[in-house]
């Protein structure tokens, strides 16, 4: 035998080599075989006799942060019957409801592969059909539809219960198609965002309906049926009741908050605004035939979107048209908009008299909602007589919102004995959350109110203890959050596959303690998933802090909660958030030597100095393909003038 046939006869006896099982749960990926990742427990180990050992979390860093929704390349279309007004081959939602009459566009019609047939269990939806009314869904519809009702109406109202989504939405959807198909629509999305946070990247789907892209193309085939009823009523001169158009407006935005499309959410705002406040100039009555319970429901809720939209304005600098205007403009002389800077002073300063004591966390919300509201629109009406740069009022006008104040005092006052029950027993961690979340929302408005007047950056130094305050609150709603999924995902503590992880909560559980390095891990909290909500939560506060607080482990904290717990809020997103904040950090800490970490002094002896610090100028971003332009500056500067601190960069993540 030759000297080459020997290494013929090595070469072949030697084993093949595969690559690392880099997805699977913990048995398959010890035994190194290939997991069919069927949830909760795989098929290899069920047929084996093995006890399926779950599946690991996801790493959650700077670098790779877990996604609301897919991107839209990732989308794989297919449909049977498109709505005229939308191609299911789009990967983006179709356009925001416009109530004036369109031509219907001629959909392009174009091959595609027959979707796989929907499995009864896929996706553990239940085969019940629930059918409103006399007019019953299909097996798809109805599957989404028990989704929506037993677990999307709960989810979207965040921190906070609301019978708006689990009984009013519910009641329309009986007897309004472009609800229905809404509603049906969210529940797809809610699916996809349970498979976007469950499945790894690369998973098989077993050739079946239940993945991500085919519940996010449904969703967007049924938002754009939802925008053709309505729209087709509207055309055909059907009835429609102000009720109606408001709540499917509500929806649409919900929508299009969840899928990225800030633009579109603020145009539909902007609309139903414009809707209540023809009511509010009309005789005054009641929805027909609801009561006044009704109005007042969906005034709260508009309250809550118009703060939304204006807060996420007043962060990131949005171009015209898609600044939110809570004042109308057709009547300068009308309260809502005062003829001079006087008026705007006296009258945005008025408000009902508040308890010494809320009784519960719903009258400290809507009382804060009120106030929250007044100040903006006490700021929008002074803004239109003094142009000032980047929107911030002279300090001789000051003292005309004292009364702001005073008003922010006396509802921290009577808002305290409930925040210092939020520990007690009997307390459940949604209540929990709203409480601190309530707290966090007051500091927030607080320090941007106040600062409202200042062209420095360095007067933000004077509400460190606010800043301190948001961070240890937004600590416990996260960690909360945590435990809480930990031990429905993984039951007995002992037997939890993060039980590394699990052990540095344990002391949590009480007080909400966090020991040193907590938050150091890359991979954030181990058991929370990705989520959405249409209220604010704990975003905005954060966001604050990560771009206005020097203190380097308090900012560094505020960014590590927003970017370990990916979440979307009403058009706030945490991962989009941290990042901004991540990168006014870097610009101004060069120079200031690494952070040391715990334990090594607050600023580790070093301080940002006047002629580093920033603030932000504008953020033009698409949430769809996850991409963003950043731009800050100079407090206090014109745009127009030359500004030696201006920066821009383009982040992808």
């Amino acid at each position: 035998m030759t000297e080459s046939d020997d290494k013929v006869k090595v070469m072949k006896s030697r084993r093949a080599s595969r690559p690392k099982v880099k997805t699977g749960c913990h048995i398959c990926k010890t035994r190194r075989v290939k997991c069919d990742e069927t949830r909760p427990q795989c098929l290899n180990c069920v047929r084996s006799g093995r006890t399926c050992g779950g599946f690991p979390a996801h790493k959650r860093t700077l670098e790779a942060a877990v996604p609301i929704a897919p991107r839209p390349g990732s989308i794989a279309p297919f449909s049977t019957s498109p709505p005229s007004s939308v191609s299911s081959s789009s990967t983006s939602p179709p356009a925001a409801l416009s109530i004036v009459p369109r031509k219907p566009r001629r959909a392009v019609q174009r091959p595609r592969p027959p979707p796989p047939a929907p499995s009864a269990t896929a996706g553990h939806l239940s085969p019940t059909i629930y059918a409103p009314g006399a007019l019953a869904f299909d097996v798809q519809e109805g599957q989404y539809f028990q989704v929506f009702r037993t677990h999307t109406a709960n989810e979207l109202s965040g921190f906070f219960d609301s019978e708006f989504w689990t009984r009013s939405v519910l009641q329309e959807s009986h007897s309004e198609a472009s609800i229905r198909h809404a509603v049906v629509g969210l529940g797809a999305l809610y699916k996809t965002l349970e498979k976007a946070s469950e499945s790894p990247p690369g998973s098989p789907d077993n050739n079946t309906f239940d993945t991500a892209p085919n519940h996010y193309n449904f969703a967007l085939q049924q938002y754009g049926k939802a925008l053709t009823r309505l729209r087709e009523a509207l055309q055909n001169h059907e009835t429609r009741s102000q009720r109606t158009i408001l709540i499917s407006v509500v929806l649409f935005t919900c929508f299009q908050s969840f899928t990225g499309d800030h633009k579109a959410a603020i145009s539909q705002i902007q609309h139903g605004l414009g809707l209540l406040e023809e009511r509010r100039q009309e005789a005054k009555q009641q929805f027909t035939n609801r009561g006044e319970d009704v109005e007042d429901e969906l005034v709260q809720m508009f309250t809550r979107l118009a703060i939304q939209a204006k807060s996420y304005d007043m962060a990131f600098h949005f171009p015209h048209p898609y600044v939110i205007r809570l004042t109308p403009t057709r009547n300068p002389t009308s309260p809502q908009s005062p003829s001079s800077p006087s008026d705007a002073a006296s009258t945005a300063s008025v408000e009902p008299p508040l308890p010494d004591v809320f009784a519960t966390s719903q009258e400290a919300r809507s009382a804060l909602d009120s106030l929250c509201e007044r100040i903006m629109r006490f700021k929008e009406a002074l803004s239109s007589y003094y142009q000032g740069p980047n929107d911030i009022l002279p300090v001789s006008v000051k003292s005309s919102g004292a009364g702001f104040r005073i008003q922010l005092a006396q509802w921290a006052s009577a808002f305290e004995p409930l925040l210092q029950t939020r520990r007690k027993p009997g307390i459940s961690n949604t209540e929990r959350a709203g409480i601190n979340v309530l707290k966090m929302t007051h500091l927030m408005t607080a320090v941007l109110f106040l600062m409202g007047f200042s062209t420095s950056e360095m007067d933000f130094d004077s509400f460190m203890p606010h800043f301190r305050e948001i961070v240890e609150l937004a600590k416990e709603v996260v960690v909360d959050e945590e435990l809480t999924l930990a031990q429905a995902r993984c039951g007995n503590r002992a037997n939890c596959s993060h039980r590394q992880r699990q052990n540095k909560l344990l002391t949590l559980s009480g007080m909400a303690l966090h020991p040193p390095g907590i938050y150091e891990d890359e991979d954030g909290f181990a058991h929370i998933k990705a989520s959405f909500a249409l209220d604010l939560g704990i975003i905005p506060p954060l966001f604050v802090v990560a771009t206005k607080c020097r203190d380097r482990r308090v900012r560094r904290d505020a960014i590590k909660l927003l970017m370990s717990s990916p979440r979307r809020e009403g058009m706030w997103d945490s991962i989009l958030s941290g990042r901004v904040g991540q990168w006014i950090m870097e610009i101004e800490e060069e120079g200031l030597g690494e952070y040391l970490g715990y334990g090594m002094g607050t600023m580790d002896g070093a301080f940002v100095e006047r002629e580093k610090r920033v603030m932000v100028k504008e953020i033009l971003f698409d949430m769809q393909r996850r991409e963003a332009t950043l731009r800050c500056g100079t407090r206090g500067s014109w745009d127009r003038d030359p500004d030696p601190k201006a920066r821009e960069t383009h982040i992808f993540w």
